[in-house]
């Protein structure tokens, strides 16, 4: 398994939260392929009717923060030591990311650059 990715709709169903993981072999990394699952997931969940989706990611984690302004979210806050890592009683800032259906269908009409970012 190359990883996993969750959503959670809250209850109104206009509204949710994605997570996901990507596996720990290096050869898997730098593919695509968290980047093709996540755009796959929100083109499905926006053509179903929501209206928001939500992501947040360890604020070190450099590759999970790019990725999701590579697929179009805004990054919309901090949250200093909001996660406290169990293994290591470490307690970690996390990025708040947000992404309108409106922002995705302008974002979908118009092709990646050469980098493979949207234009916004």
């Amino acid at each position: 398994m190359a990883g996993d990715l969750g959503v959670n709709l809250h209850d109104n169903r206009l509204r949710a939260d994605i997570g996901y993981t990507l596996a720990l072999a290096l050869a898997l990394h730098g593919q695509g392929y968290a980047t093709e699952a996540v755009r796959a997931v929100l083109g499905h969940l926006f053509r179903r009717g929501i209206h928001r989706v939500s992501a947040e990611c360890d604020a070190r984690n450099t590759c999970s923060a790019r990725l999701l302004a590579r697929v179009g979210f805004d990054l919309e806050g901090r949250r200093p030591e909001f996660t406290r890592n169990m293994n290591t009683g470490e307690w970690t800032d996390t990025l708040l990311y947000g992404l309108l259906s409106s922002s995705w269908r302008r974002l979908s009409a118009s092709p990646p650059d050469a980098s493979g970012l949207q234009h916004r």
